[in-house]
């Protein structure tokens, strides 16, 4: 699961969307996001804190909830 979260110049965060099951869909989405905010950048895990940006987030795992593996 993932989220999309934007975080504007201040650093302020805004949930765009919660519980995206497909990372690639949850990445368009941030896209689209990020082109309508005038953000002009995706950024994934792993990166550092940066600001005007939407992010694609991994959210940890809930009790009985089911975790993909990639191959």
């Amino acid at each position: 699961m993932y989220d999309v979260v934007y975080i504007d110049a201040v650093g302020s965060e805004t949930q765009l969307a919660d519980s995206i099951e497909d990372r690639r869909y949850a990445a368009e989405l941030a896209c689209r996001m990020a082109a309508e905010r005038g953000a002009g950048r995706v950024v994934l895990p792993g990166s550092g804190r940066l600001l005007n940006c939407v992010c694609v987030v991994p959210r940890p795992a809930s009790v009985g909830e089911a975790v993909s593996v990639p191959r």
